[in-house]
Order: structure tokens, then C-alpha cells, then sequence
């Protein structure tokens, strides 16, 4: 079932659980979540896409680009993309799927089992994507239903969930990949490290997919970073040594990799909707699954969860 939206819930005095409030924005519509303690969190319907986090102190959480286009058929240079059916694949930015520049529709799933009702010091919104662009390249035009709930918890916790339907009615089955394209700030990347995938397996993208081994250490920056680190453990952390600040990604099983990328210098200069120095300002650190591809037959679902916290030392 669609939400509709009373009209009242366009500027409340006083919002009641579910903490939420639609905003036109100036042809941009979006559900900003204002959680009782303060927390913050703006989604956009284009691309059902997180561009803002907030904590109490009203420090924002993410990084989005000054440079960012908010209009079709651009997707939206930071915050939290969604790739899907594909994932970049480094010669082709089609690859990173189309979910991220459609429009998605508010949906309530209050009664979807698959969703149970989160508790009341929560605040949510739910989406669903199911519709494709006609001319989306070697995707064929299958049936899906893409749903997805935003929470922010009572600790100012921002959770995703998201769940694919196969709802193909001639009985084939699809493949997709699927990944949280999260956009962390940080005050300098070479102040950064990345916690938690020592020892662990990668494909670096920019080697030609070769499979390597992280070393004993924590990730650090010196250079352009993109690679996808396999069979990951369930949380990973970005430490911001100058900033005092660590963000963690609590992730499931479901979302196996980690991909960790920064443009650094030159690739920054290429891209239209980067700040030829705001690569020193970000870092991209994403739950995924895009070298393991999954696979559903009609009516068979997946589900796939991201947890992200702060803490600051």
C-alpha cells in the first residue's frame, strides 16, 4: 500500500511517532526523519537516497559534494547511493545501477512481517522501487519489487534495510548486485584509516580485478583507492585520527564485502560533480555485495542490512 500523506503532516508543531515530515523542496521531495533526541536524517524520493545525518549537535554525518547535480538523470554526488541491479565496473557508470536516479513512492509496510513494526523510539520511513528505465543495458526487463526502511535510533544510530522481490510472472530468474554507496567526511584523508579488513582479501579495481591481500595494518591514503575487500567481518570502522571521530558499519551476512574507495587528485579533476580538492574531504566505504552476486528465482526475496554509528575519542 502507498502512504498517503495528510496534508497536516507537511509542517507539524509537534511530530509523533514516527517522527517524520514530507517536504516538497522545491521540486526535490523528500522525508526528513526528526528523531526526539535531536538526530536528524533528510531522504530524498529521487533515488530513495540519504543526503543528510545528523546528530544531536547538528554536525553533519555524511559528505555530499558542493558540486553535487540534484536533477535527472544524475545521481547525487554523495550521501548514501543505492546500486542497483549493478555495480561500476570501471568502464561503464551504467554499472552502478539504476535505483539511484529513479523516482521512488513512499510505501507503509507497518503490516509487511517482513518488516516488523520498529519500536517507538524510532523514527522510519519506507520506499519502494518498481519500475526500470525501458532502455536500462543488459538488464532485461525483469519484475521487482526493491523496498527499503530508514530508521534512526533512539542513539542516533542510521539503519537501512532493504529488501528485492522477484515478482517475475514468465518464471525467470534474475541476478543483481547490490551496495550501500556510503559517503564518510572527514577532516583529511590522510588522517584516515580504515579499521577491521586487515588480512583480508581484495580486488583492487584499479589493477585489473587482480586478487590481493590486505597487509596487518590499517587501511591508509596515499594515493587513488578502489577495491572491493571480500568476505568481510560484520563491522568496519573509519577512524578519523585528526578529527577524533569513528564511524562504524554494523552490517549482515548478506552484505559479505566491503568496497573502500577515494578518486585522490587526478581522478577528483575528472569528475564533473567533484571538487578538484574534495577528495582530501571524503572517503567511500560501502556494505555491498557485487562480486558475489545474488540470485532469485520469482518470489524468492533477499534482504540486506546496514547499521552505521559514531563515536568520537
Amino acid at each position: 500500500m502507498v502512504l498517503q500523506l495528510a496534508p497536516n503532516m507537511q509542517q507539524p508543531a509537534v511530530l509523533q511517532w514516527p517522527y517524520r515530515q514530507y517536504d516538497d523542496g522545491d521540486g526535490c521531495p523528500h522525508i526528513t526523519l526528526r528523531h526526539p533526541g535531536g538526530y536528524t536524517a533528510e531522504i530524498m524520493l529521487y533515488g530513495a537516497q540519504v543526503v543528510s545525518w545528523e546528530n544531536e549537535r547538528q554536525e553533519e554525518l555524511l559528505f555530499i559534494s558542493t558540486e553535487a547535480v540534484y536533477e535527472p538523470p544524475h545521481p547525487v554526488r554523495g550521501g548514501i547511493p543505492i546500486c542497483f541491479p549493478k555495480f561500476y565496473d570501471n568502464v561503464n557508470m551504467e554499472e552502478n545501477g539504476f535505483a539511484r536516479t529513479r523516482m521512488w513512492r513512499l510505501e507503509d509496510l507497518m503490516h509487511d512481517i517482513a518488516f516488523p513494526v520498529p519500536p517507538r523510539d524510532h523514527a522510519f520511513v519506507d520506499f519502494i522501487l518498481d519500475n526500470m528505465p525501458d532502455n536500462f543495458p543488459n538488464w532485461p526487463n525483469h519484475r521487482f519489487e526493491l523496498r527499503l526502511r530508514v530508521m534512526l535510533g533512539p542513539t542516533g544510530d542510521l539503519t537501512m534495510i532493504s529488501r528485492v522481490k522477484n515478482v517475475n510472472i514468465d518464471g525467470n530468474p534474475f541476478t543483481f548486485k547490490f551496495a550501500y554507496h556510503t559517503y564518510f567526511p572527514v577532516s583529511d584523508i590522510r588522517a584516515t584509516q580504515v579499521e577491521g579488513l586487515e588480512t583480508v582479501d581484495f580486488v583492487d579495481y584499479l589493477q585489473m580485478h587482480e586478487r590481493l591481500t590486505e597487509g596487518p595494518n590499517p587501511i591508509t591514503f596515499e594515493n587513488e583507492v578502489d577495491r572491493v575487500y571480500l568476505n568481510t567481518p560484520d563491522e568496519i570502522s573509519v577512524r578519523d585520527r585528526e578529527l577524533g571521530r569513528t564511524f562504524t558499519i554494523h552490517k549482515d551476512a548478506n552484505l559479505p564485502e566491503i568496497v573502500v574507495w577515494n578518486p585522490w587528485d587526478l581522478e577528483a579533476r575528472r569528475t564533473a560533480d567533484l571538487g578538484d580538492e574534495e577528495y582530501r574531504e571524503m572517503v567511500c566505504v560501502e556494505a555491498a555485495a557485487v562480486e558475489s552476486e545474488i540470485t532469485l528465482n520469482p518470489d524468492q526475496e533477499w534482504t540486506g542490512t546496514q547499521r552505521l554509528s559514531v563515536e568520537y575519542f
